[in-house]
Order: structure tokens, then sequence, then C-alpha cells
């Protein structure tokens, strides 16, 4: 009887320890769940949470400091810029053009070189020569020349910057797919499937596409900071969205001039940029970790 309870003890401690080391574990999960899921609310909500036109100046409040500082106003709690410019409101509506514009590359890029890769790999020879050696071209320049390149010759918008950013990582997924397919194509049920009569479009589609669907996901979480920054990196140089639209790079290139006497201009925003892709980097690591057999702990 003893030796039951003494065993039933040990059971419920060893289990108790499991699901802490699993709880200690999804840590960085949950942390970059909330950070994330912060940022995506400011920015649907972002002409709510924001008391004033991010464009609006007011140059009788030009670099007011945060509220919490000594000459803080409280209708401005992050402070304002040297235009008189609400830094808060202009974060937030900053979020909303940094995720848009991710986004809409992130699915450019991933339609294109997911189906580009799906064909290299299915058909291989010529197919798989011509996109590979196009692939091979790209990779030679590096990308943030390639994309002020073609930034420079576009123009600075929206628009042009969603294309550049998303036609130019196409290769990234690409590269990915069409080794994932090059292997599952020789796999005993894609024989079967050819020899009933499948054609090759449903072959791809339904028996090859969700064996790499798990490699375009990660690929996806660890692809969405590096746009998030190009596209950062490209409002900072002037290369990006066109002002008044306030975007993250922008206002940290507003704000180096200032950074001595107004640091706030510069350094709020960045702080934001680096939680947002700090947060999503967490949650494709985790993804990563679950989705790849070779890596999964528990």
């Amino acid at each position: 009887m003893l030796t039951e309870v003494r065993d039933g003890a040990d059971a419920r401690t060893l289990q108790h320890e499991v699901n802490k080391r699993r709880f200690i574990r999804r840590l960085p999960l949950l942390a970059g769940v909330v950070l994330l899921l912060a940022v995506v609310l400011m920015a649907v909500f972002a002409p709510g949470l924001s008391p004033h036109d991010p464009a609006r100046q007011n140059l009788v409040h030009r670099l007011r400091p945060p509220a919490w500082m000594e000459g803080g106003l409280p209708q401005y709690p992050l402070g304002t810029d040297h235009l008189g410019r609400d830094i808060w409101s202009r974060i937030v509506h900053g979020a909303r053009v940094s995720l848009q514009i991710g986004g809409l590359a992130v699915l450019l890029g991933g339609a294109v070189g997911v189906t580009l890769g799906l064909l290299a790999g299915f058909f291989r020879g010529a197919v798989d020569t011509v996109l590979g050696r196009l692939a091979d071209i790209q990779q030679t320049l590096p990308f943030i020349v390639l994309i002020l390149a073609f930034v420079a010759a576009l123009g600075p918008s929206r628009t042009n910057l969603v294309l550049v950013l998303g036609l130019g990582s196409w290769v990234n997924y690409f590269r990915i797919v069409r080794g994932e397919v090059m292997a599952i194509r020789e796999q005993t049920y894609i024989e079967a499937a050819r020899a009933v009569g499948c054609s090759w479009t449903r072959i791809l589609l339904r028996y090859i596409l969700p064996n790499v669907a798990p490699s375009i996901v990660i690929a996806v979480t660890l692809f969405v900071p590096q746009i998030i920054l190009f596209e950062a990196s490209l409002n900072f140089l002037g290369l990006g969205v066109p002002p008044p639209a306030p975007t993250w790079g922008g206002m940290i290139a507003e704000g180096r001039r200032y950074i001595d006497t107004a640091w706030w201009i510069s350094v709020l925003p960045g702080v934001v940029l680096m939680v947002t892709v700090l947060a999503i980097n967490m949650i494709g690591e985790w993804l990563r970790d679950r989705l790849d057999p070779m890596q999964r702990g528990w």
C-alpha cells in the first residue's frame, strides 16, 4: 500500500516537472504572440488609438518630451517631433504601414517562389535549369542593392515597395520548396498517383503541396521580419513610402539630427520595430521546432 502511494506521488511529481518544463519552453512563444498581437491590434485600431492626426504639425509644441519627463504634456504621451507631430500617433499609424507592406510582400514573394519551386522540383529538366539559373543570377546581387536599384528606377511608393520586396524575395521560397519537391516526387505514393492517371496539377496540389506546407509556414515566419527590416531601411533612406505617411524607418531618419536633445523621436519607433521583429522571430522559431520532425523535443 505504501509503495503504491509513493509511486503515485512520484508520478505526480514527475508530471509536474514535465508540465513545468513545457511551460518554460513555451514562454518565448507566449511572449512573441502577446507582443505581435499588441502590434497587430495597434495597427488595426490605429485611427481610434491615435489622439492626433499623425501628419498634423504644431510648431508651438515641437520637440516636447514624453509625458513622464519634465516638460511633457499628457496629450502627447510619447512626446512630439521637430514639427510638433505626435510620436504616439505616428508610431501607431506606422505599424499599419509596416505590417501591410510586410504582409503583402511576403504573400507576393511566397506565391511566386512556391509556384516556381513546385514546377522546378517536379518537372526538373529544362524547367529546373532555367528557373535555377534565374535564381542564381538574382542571388549574385546583394538583396539591398537590388532593392535600391529598383526603387530608384520605379520611384518611391507603397505599391512599388511591395512589388520590389516581394519579387526580390521569391528565391528564398523557391530554394526551399524545390529541394523538398525533388525528394517527395520520388516517393511511392507519387508513383502510384501517376500510375492511376492523376494529372500533374492534381499531384502537385493534392499530394505534394500539403507535404511542403510546414516548410512554407516556417519560411514565411522567418522572412517576414527581414522584409519589415528592409522596408524600414528603405524608408530610412527616403526610398520607401513618401511623406507625409508615417513610417518607423522614416521616423528614425527624421530624429537622427536630434538624437542628443530629443532622443524619443528615433528611439521609440526603433524600440517598436525591434519588438515587432523579435516577436515574429520567437513565433517562427517555435513553429520551426514544432513542424520540423528533426527538432521536436516535446
